[in-house]
């Protein structure tokens, strides 16, 4: 009974350190592991930054597609928004294109943006990746600035964001092998599902 007590107070403290925390300590903290420690252990820090930026508001970004469009997502109020951060020499990034388009897919006239923020320039993107590869998502070039405004975790990271600009879930790195064609698919749909239901 004591252990039982114990642990649920440990529970609690971490939930409650993690409340008190805003989107851009959360990546401090993570960031702080990541260069400081020697005990670095990527389950466990990546895990505690995950669980630390749920619910928090997403900062805002003003953003310019390559297709000219600007989008302020302080706008996009009453959307889920799912945004990827990825380069294109990224293996996990560019394995898990077939799961991104396939979300494009299915959401495509539904109440969700996705945007894909990149920190290649736009002629490489137009000249040599685009023409070799699909990705479905709302492109962003020479979004470095805004990676690190949002915390460069590291590539690819996924990001959902509820109506509200909470963060719902979000996830660090991914899979190059045969897996990666679903994986982002089959975590981020029952996330948007629920969001969506709850509009």
């Amino acid at each position: 009974m004591r252990k039982t007590i114990i642990i649920v107070s440990l529970v609690f403290a971490t939930q409650a350190s993690f409340a008190q925390k805003t989107f851009s300590e959360c990546y401090d903290t993570l960031h702080h592991h990541l260069t400081n420690d020697k005990d670095f252990n990527p389950i466990r820090d990546m895990s505690d930054w995950q669980n630390c930026i749920k619910g928090k508001e997403m900062p805002y970004l003003s953003l310019k597609t390559i297709s000219g469009e600007k989008i302020e997502t302080q706008n996009l109020a009453g959307k889920v928004i799912v945004i990827n951060l990825w380069f294109t020499t990224c293996h996990p990034c560019i394995a898990e294109l077939p799961a991104l388009n396939k979300l494009v897919k299915e959401y495509k006239n539904k109440n969700v943006v996705f945007l894909g923020l990149s920190t290649d320039t736009k002629d490489y993107l137009d000249t040599d990746f685009f023409p070799k590869y699909k990705f479905d998502f709302t492109i962003v070039a020479d979004a470095y600035n805004i990676v690190q405004k949002i915390g460069h975790t590291g590539f690819p990271t996924t990001y959902i964001i509820d109506m509200n600009g909470k963060v719902r879930d979000a996830w660090i790195g991914g899979l190059d092998d045969k897996k990666a064609e679903t994986a982002a698919y089959v975590r981020a749909k029952p996330i948007i599902d629920e969001l969506l239901k709850a509009e």
